[in-house]
């Protein structure tokens, strides 16, 4: 699957034409490149303003309630959290929030949970920076395009929607856990910190 930042631009930038074209969606089927052919990913993401993906059928980005048009229907979609939520400290999150503004980078540390903690506890053990030090945002985004770059070379999926199938696959790709991708990240976020 291809997930460089062209790729899934690409396929975000085709949400609103999805949403508008209902009937065609019938025959839509996502390339994939994307995403596992047999995993369901949802047509109706897209940009929902520049440089925001989003769900082209939320309330919150149309003005009503469209997501009855999707597979899961909108009770699914509002009770779904995916594997980060659960993984990630209230910490982390904030530190995520706060410094990475990148939706793309974003999505990195989204798709790979543990690779993002990993980031962030290196970061501050290994160079005694605060967390919410404007140096974190720097080293975190360039930790997280190493990743990226890394990611693009996985030959699998990498994103999962349920912790269990995280865990399950998290070893062929997590920085925890690949010690060339952790070898290659941590020297990404030391030259930046040279700099």
């Amino acid at each position: 699957m291809d997930c460089t930042r062209e790729s899934l631009s690409v396929f975000l930038e085709g949400g609103s034409f999805r949403v508008s074209d209902y009937a065609e969606y019938e025959e839509f089927r996502l390339d994939a490149v994307v995403r596992d052919p047999f995993s369901y990913i949802c047509p109706y993401q897209g940009f929902i303003s520049a440089g925001k993906p989003g769900c082209h059928l939320h309330p919150l980005s149309s003005g009503r309630e469209g997501r009855e048009r999707s597979l899961f229907s909108a009770k699914i979609c509002s009770a779904f959290l995916c594997p980060a939520h659960k993984i990630l400290t209230p910490g982390e999150k904030e530190t995520l929030l706060e410094h990475v503004k990148d939706w793309y980078l974003y999505s990195i540390a989204i798709c790979d949970p543990e690779s993002f903690s990993f980031m962030c506890s290196h970061i501050k053990e290994s160079y005694g920076i605060d967390p919410r030090g404007p140096e974190t945002g720097i080293l975190l985004n360039a930790g997280l395009e190493a990743h990226a770059g890394l990611l693009t070379q996985i030959s699998g999926a990498i994103f999962y929607y349920s912790q269990p199938e995280y865990n399950l696959h998290k070893g062929e790709f997590c920085l925890k856990y690949n010690m060339k991708n952790r070898e290659a990240v941590v020297k990404g976020i030391r030259k930046r910190l040279i700099r």
